[in-house]
């Protein structure tokens, strides 16, 4: 876009205001939506390039702003009759919505829970219009948070009002049925009416291949009964990283290039081996764990029930809090001034056993700066990570080997589809799967990925920035 060049969130914003009602023709396509028109010009596409010409600025001129800020320059905007020429107001709902959750990102998780319980006084700015600012950040920090957490004695009075609002129940009339025989006993668990499988429903995995090497038992059998709950919680764990690394995982020949871990085949092999010494045991020793393998019967509800609390809210989680205190235990301590700092406990230290099968298998072994992609790989999406690569997979066959002309799409839909689902993962997310595409699709070659490249930063820093492996990948593909 001439003067204005955007991040990949950027152009999501674009596509999630687009969605909210702006009246656009997919011309390239023949997909069409309809709206309110308040594009003027006889040409649809025109109105589209006005209305992503302010966006690009917008996302400009706020990048460097605070909370406050923002939110004053929502309500001039808001109250801006040439506003409305280019969008309308739940666009600008939209767009101001998503400018502010990207600051309130940089503003930090700790620090919104603390302006939500002073109902965000610290970040409204002076002037009227306070109680939509309030609206808006409220929404936003639900979103984020989750529903505030009640007090104690908040929470006694709403079931106490609750119970007073029953009322006195009468009893219901007994009634008298007759019982069917029994012609077997009944089973002494819920999990023996069904399988596993069928008690994880499609949350659970299930995979396309065994791993190489990978035990034969575990959380994808079918068949498998319920035993105890930490034979449960290991293979619930098991099964969910396995699925969403199995997205990540290339199935077509590597040519020779050193592979970022994340896509090697054999990765998830070793990985499995860290959570089963390094991870797991330890998580489930913890008090809350503890606690958690007693608060449900678990014959009944599965490893459904680990996976629903697994990604859900942040706040009071002892699955991700655990499982977050194992992953930091790996860092290397800080030393003292002058002096080396300690070695690490072997049973803090899975990095020899990483960097052993890396050499093996010929991949990039995970380090400490890493960290973060190896711990999130539970808090990861996997349906919204298949849906992705379905996407991807179904817009490069349209781009370049459609099945006839009405299947054709236009040039560069498929980068265009990479940028704007890697700005709805999260971070990292999409250029891996950016990188899987070069060995899966042969048309995208080491100079289609340095165009690609290009779309993540002006400069080689900025690149460096927004695309960190995606950058460092392609130098291994040379000229």
């Amino acid at each position: 876009m001439p003067g204005h060049e955007l991040s990949p969130w950027g152009w999501g914003l674009i596509e999630a205001a687009q969605g909210g009602g702006l009246a656009y023709d997919v011309w390239e396509g023949t997909a069409a939506k309809a709206g309110d028109r308040r594009m003027t010009g006889p040409d649809p596409r025109e109105g589209a390039k006005t209305f992503e010409t302010k966006v690009a600025s917008l996302i400009a001129a706020t990048r460097h702003l605070e909370i406050p800020q923002i939110l004053m320059l929502r309500r001039m905007t808001m109250k801006d009759p040439e506003a409305r020429k280019w969008a309308n107001e739940k666009q600008l709902n939209v767009v101001f919505s998503v400018i502010l959750t990207k600051s309130i990102e940089r503003y930090g998780m700790p620090k919104l829970k603390e302006a939500r319980e002073r109902n965000f006084q610290s970040l409204l700015p002076p002037g009227d219009g306070k109680e939509e600012d309030i609206r808006v950040l409220a929404d936003i920090a639900m979103q984020m948070l989750g529903p505030p957490q009640m007090t104690e004695a908040e929470s006694a009075q709403a079931g106490f009002q609750a119970l007073l609002a029953r009322g006195a129940i009468a009893a219901p009339t007994r009634t008298v049925r007759a019982q069917a025989p029994v012609r077997e006993p009944p089973p002494l668990f819920a999990a023996q009416l069904g399988s596993a499988g069928d008690r994880m429903g499609k949350m659970m995995p299930k995979f396309q291949a065994p791993l190489p090497g990978a035990p034969t038992s575990g959380g994808n059998e079918p068949d498998k009964p319920f035993t105890d709950f930490p034979t449960l919680f290991d293979d619930t764990i098991f099964a969910y990283t396995e699925k969403v690394l199995s997205i990540f995982r290339i199935t077509q020949p590597s040519r020779g290039i050193r592979l970022p871990f994340l896509l090697a085949p054999e990765f998830g092999v070793v990985y499995r081996e860290v959570l089963s010494k390094f991870i797991l045991p330890q998580m489930r020793s913890t008090r809350h764990m503890q606690t958690l393998a007693h608060s449900y019967n678990w014959a009944e509800v599965g490893g459904e029930k680990l996976i629903e609390i697994m990604q859900g809210s942040e706040v009071n989680n002892p699955i991700l809090h655990n499982w977050d205190a194992r992953w930091a235990s790996f860092r290397t301590g800080k030393a003292a001034k002058g002096k080396k700092p300690p070695p690490q406990k072997p049973e803090d230290n899975p990095w020899p056993l990483l960097r052993e099968d890396a050499t093996r298998a010929n991949y990039e072994p995970p380090n400490e700066e890493n960290l973060i992609l190896l711990q999130d790989l539970i808090r990861f999406e996997a349906d919204v990570m298949a849906k992705c690569w379905r996407e991807l997979t179904q817009l490069y066959t349209q781009e370049f080997s459609p099945s006839g002309r009405m299947d054709q799409a236009r040039e560069g839909a498929f980068r265009d589809g990479l940028m704007k689902w890697t700005a709805k993962l999260p971070d990292y997310v999409g250029e891996h799967l950016a990188m899987k595409a070069h060995f899966e699709f042969d048309r995208l070659d080491a100079t289609w990925m340095r165009k690609l490249v290009a779309n993540f930063g002006r400069t080689d820093s900025e690149r460096r920035r927004n695309a960190p492996f995606l950058t460092e990948f392609v130098l291994q593909l040379g000229g």
